[in-house]
């Protein structure tokens, strides 16, 4: 496979980059050759939320799906600089572009 990033040498016979990075790791990869890496565990396998838990996900009262601009804290109190976002909040939808708040944790 071609690579299209990082350090790249078009001369075959230069193997200095690749031994610098088995040398330095150990582990699995630094004798194994091209099969070390089936035997490790797929990334995110173990992510999936199955259909029970996603019952307990949310079981809550109040709920806020958003992304966030910049947090700040202050010892103990937080504030929030919200965007983009839904609220359910005592049983009642909220869509906002912007949302400010503060919190005392």
């Amino acid at each position: 496979l071609p690579q299209i990033d990082g350090l790249h040498s078009d001369d075959p016979d230069s193997d200095s980059e690749l031994d610098d990075v088995e040398g330095a790791g150990g582990g699995a990869a630094a004798g194994g050759g091209e099969g070390a890496f089936s035997e490790e565990e797929s990334l995110n396998s173990a992510d999936d939320v199955s259909d029970e838990d996603s019952d307990r996900l949310f079981e809550t009262d109040n709920i806020v799906v958003c992304q966030y601009d910049k947090i700040n804290r202050a010892r103990n109190k937080w504030k929030f600089h919200l965007k983009d976002g839904i609220m359910n909040l005592n049983g009642k939808d909220f869509v906002f572009q912007k949302a400010t708040g503060d919190a005392e944790w």
